[in-house]
């Protein structure tokens, strides 16, 4: 066990900043902030009721505009955050940002979900980090 101690709120907040900062960038969407604000509500529904395995293919079936927030805003914040969580295996070979999706999903649900307490953890974290962007979404977006 680390004796380090990560305060996950911090970590939701300053994820949830990276996140819609990367999405305001984003080019060929139509007002990116609000395609962020809707895409992150419709995310957050699915991790609560179903998870956060259904949460990543809710992600990854995107298409046109929320493809793009998608995978240039929210999937790569989410998978790096995996990162910054205490003594998280780091043999556990954490995907890339430029990983496939199909290598995302097989370490999702190889690694994450097998763990209960390490899912729940991510859940739980996931969950802020979603509440928080959609909070800093809709302040930005007037």
């Amino acid at each position: 066990m680390s004796d380090r101690i990560t305060n996950l709120d911090k970590l939701a907040a300053e994820k949830s900043q990276e996140i819609v900062s990367l999405s305001e960038n984003i080019k060929d969407v139509n007002k990116p902030i609000e395609a962020l604000e809707r895409l992150v509500t419709k995310t957050l529904g699915v991790l609560q009721e179903q998870g956060v395995y259904a949460m990543m293919l809710f992600l990854y079936s995107r298409t046109s505009s929320e493809k793009k927030v998608a995978e240039q805003g929210i999937l790569p914040v989410l998978i790096n955050t995996l990162q910054s969580l205490p003594d998280f295996n780091s043999t556990q070979n954490i995907p890339r940002n430029n990983s496939d999706r199909e290598e995302v999903l097989k370490f999702y649900a190889e690694k994450i979900t097998s763990d209960l307490n390490l899912l729940l953890l991510i859940r739980n974290l996931y969950e802020q980090i979603l509440i928080y962007t959609r909070y800093h979404a809709k302040a930005k977006g007037g």
